[in-house]
C-alpha cells in the first residue's frame, strides 16, 4: 500500500489507541483485521513504539493455534523463544512478544511544529500522558492558548484547572483525540475543543493542519439527537447510545464486526476468538467490562457461548 492511502486509517487507528486505557496494544492485535502496515506506518512516524514490557502469552507463530509463554534469550539480546505444545520451541521476534505502546507526546510535538510554535514555545506535559501546553497563537485579533489531550475524560477536572492556569477564560483551544460527547457533563463542556481527526492529516514523519479560523467563529454547537445505532461504526469506529458517541477499543470493534457479518446470525465465541486472535477460553467479562453499555444495548448471548446482535440495530449497520 502506497503512503498516501494508508495515511488516514493510520491516524484514525492512533486516535483510537491514544483513547485506551494504558495506549497499548498486544503483540497478536496487530495482525488482527489487516492493520498491520497501519501500525508498521505509525512505527516509521515514531508515534507507535514497543515498549519494554512483555505480552503474557501470545499466538504460537508457526502453527497459529496454541498460546505461548515468551521468555528472553539469555545469550541473544532482543530475542526470545517459547515452548508450543504442538511446534515444540519457537524463536519469537520482539515485534511479536512486547506491547506496542502509542506515543500521545510525538503527535503533540507534531501539532507544535504544524502550528508553527517551535522556536517561541517548548511543548511543556502538564499532565502525564493527558495534556500537553503547544503556546500561544493570535487568531481573529485575540490571543488563543493551544493545548493537546487525549483521554481527557479519564481526569476532566484537573484538566480544567490546569487549562484556566495558563488561559482565560475563552481563549483556550483543546486539539484532542477524545470525542466531545463524553465531555458534554464534565467541567469540560464550555471548553473550545478541536477534532484531531477532523484538521490534521498525517505526512511522512509530521502532521498537517486544516486552517482553524472557523473554530474561532462562534458559530451554534452542533445538533445532537437521542439516535441509539451502528451507523458510524466502521466510519469512525463509534456507536450512537441516546445520541452519544462512544468511542470503541481495537478489539471492542472487532467484536462487533464479527457479529455485524454474521447479519443477525448466532456466532460462537470459538469463532470470535479467531477472528481476534485470542485464546478461545476468552472471559467475555474481561472484554466487556471497559464498555458495559455498548454491549448491554447491542450485544445478546446465551450460556452456551453464542452472542448476536440485537435484530433492531441490523437495519442501520454500516450507515
Amino acid at each position: 500500500m502506497s503512503e498516501g492511502p494508508i495515511n488516514a486509517p493510520a491516524l484514525a487507528e492512533l486516535c483510537v489507541l491514544l483513547e485506551t486505557p494504558g495506549q497499548q496494544l498486544l503483540p497478536d492485535a496487530v495482525e488482527v483485521g489487516g492493520r498491520t502496515p497501519l501500525y508498521q506506518r505509525l512505527r516509521e512516524c515514531e508515534a507507535l513504539s514497543l515498549a519494554p514490557d512483555l505480552a503474557p502469552e501470545v499466538l504460537c507463530p508457526d502453527c497459529r493455534e496454541h498460546r505461548v509463554r515468551p521468555q528472553l534469550l539469555a545469550d541473544v539480546r532482543g530475542r526470545y523463544q517459547a515452548l508450543c505444545f504442538e511446534c515444540g520451541e519457537v524463536e519469537l521476534p520482539k515485534e511479536q512478544v512486547r506491547l506496542w505502546q502509542a506515543q500521545p507526546g510525538k503527535v503533540a510535538d507534531w501539532l507544535h511544529q504544524a502550528l508553527g510554535l517551535r522556536g517561541r514555545y517548548t511543548v511543556t506535559e502538564l499532565i502525564p500522558g493527558v495534556l500537553w501546553h503547544l503556546g500561544e497563537l493570535e487568531i481573529r485579533r485575540h490571543r488563543r492558548s493551544f493545548f493537546f489531550g487525549c483521554r481527557l475524560d479519564s481526569d476532566p477536572v484537573r484538566v480544567r484547572a490546569k487549562l484556566g492556569e495558563l488561559a482565560a477564560p475563552g481563549a483556550e483551544a483543546v486539539i484532542t483525540t477524545t470525542e466531545t460527547a463524553v465531555l458534554r457533563a464534565t467541567p469540560l463542556a464550555d471548553c473550545r475543543l478541536i477534532a484531531l481527526p477532523a484538521v490534521a492529516q498525517l505526512r511522512k514523519g509530521h502532521l498537517t493542519l486544516e486552517p482553524l479560523d472557523g473554530y474561532f467563529d462562534g458559530l451554534a454547537p452542533p445538533v445532537t439527537s437521542d439516535e441509539t445505532s451502528l451507523r458510524v461504526l466502521h466510519r469512525h469506529r463509534v456507536v450512537l447510545i441516546g445520541g452519544v458517541e462512544h468511542k470503541l477499543s481495537p478489539q471492542v470493534y472487532d467484536f462487533l464486526k464479527v457479529l455485524e457479518d454474521a447479519e443477525g446470525d448466532e456466532v460462537h465465541k470459538r469463532q470470535i476468538a479467531q477472528a481476534l486472535g485470542i485464546a478461545e477460553t476468552f472471559r467475555y467479562a474481561d472484554i466487556k467490562k471497559r464498555h458495559k453499555l455498548v454491549f448491554d444495548t447491542f450485544v445478546q448471548s446465551d450460556a452456551k457461548g453464542h452472542f448476536w446482535l440485537r435484530p433492531e440495530y441490523l437495519l442501520l449497520e454500516g450507515g
